[in-house]
């Protein structure tokens, strides 16, 4: 059997071209082995609440303190316990008004006496000789020692005496113990439950007590006329709140000595409402506030403990 030299030729081109297909046949068509089933994922199911509101840092209730296992060594001033005070409330006023002592009385010097004239003696009578008889003269007038009047000094000028202005400006030691005894005067009201001072440290009430008193510096104002009259004073105000912020009634305990002043203060705590709702934790329906409403030329403040 014999080839023909062309058949030759396309024999030997015909091999490589045989490989090259079977590689890309190889390469191109997918395993034929079968792989793992793939893992079916579970559904995620979204539940969509309303927000839910978040308590507040300030109105966190107090918690319980725990139980001391062992007694502690050494006791602060919080274990000590004063006894109470049973004394009545002073009521020396020695230093709540300045006293005016009036200047002594200036001694006036006293007249000399008048020398009086000396009685003369009667003549005595000697007889002798009848003689021509001659006008009798005439006794001198017994001669008075003039004195010159002495007119009395002129008093000093009198001390000039301080005015209602200065009166009114009591010293600020005055003030502090003035301000101790209203406390120990309403404290009955606000051992009752309902009723607390201004700034008293309750957790609770810590936040709306800065809302109150934002609110009544936003609109209190220092009267102009009173201002230029130059009056002063501190007025205690009783202030009634109900759980909502609105103000159910304002009574003014004690007076500042100013009609004006006075009532710039209660109209300042009718303005500030609402104050916005009391605490969730403060369980009375309403709640009583003492507050100290102080004026002072170029300032005012508002405190209560």
């Amino acid at each position: 059997m014999s080839f023909h030299p062309r058949q030759t030729t396309i024999l030997w081109w015909f091999i490589p071209l045989s490989l090259i297909i079977h590689l890309l046949l190889m390469l191109l068509m997918p395993q034929t082995a079968p792989g793992p089933a793939p893992q079916l994922e579970e559904p995620v199911f979204v539940e969509v609440r309303p927000p839910q509101p978040r308590p507040r840092e300030l109105d966190v209730p107090i918690l319980p303190e725990t139980p001391r296992e062992k007694p502690a060594e050494r006791l602060g001033p919080q274990d000590q316990v004063v006894e109470r005070e049973t004394a009545p409330p002073g009521e020396d006023t020695e230093d709540a008004q300045p006293r005016v002592v009036a200047p002594p009385p200036v001694p006036q010097p006293r007249p000399e006496p008048r020398p009086q004239p000396r009685e003369q003696a009667p003549p005595v009578v000697v007889d002798q000789p009848p003689t021509v008889e001659r006008p009798a003269e005439k006794a001198p007038a017994p001669q008075v020692a003039v004195h010159p009047e002495v007119t009395p000094p002129a008093a000093p000028a009198e001390r000039a005496l301080p005015d209602l202005k200065d009166l009114l400006q009591l010293p600020q030691a005055t003030e502090s113990r003035l301000e101790n005894q209203l406390r120990r005067k309403y404290r009955a009201e606000v051992e009752a439950g309902n009723a607390v001072w201004l700034d008293m440290e309750k957790d609770i009430l810590i936040s709306f007590f800065q809302r109150f008193r934002n609110n009544i510096y936003g609109v209190w104002n220092y009267p102009r006329q009173a201002a230029e009259r130059g009056e002063e004073g501190t007025s205690l105000l009783k202030v009634t709140v109900r759980r909502d912020g609105s103000v159910e009634s304002v009574q003014i305990l004690e007076s500042s000595g100013s009609a004006a002043l006075d009532q710039e203060a209660v109209r300042a705590v009718w303005r500030g409402a609402s104050y916005g709702p009391i605490s969730r934790h403060y369980e009375e329906e309403t709640l009583t506030i003492f507050a100290f409403f102080q004026y002072r030329i170029g300032r005012t403040f508002i405190f209560g403990s």
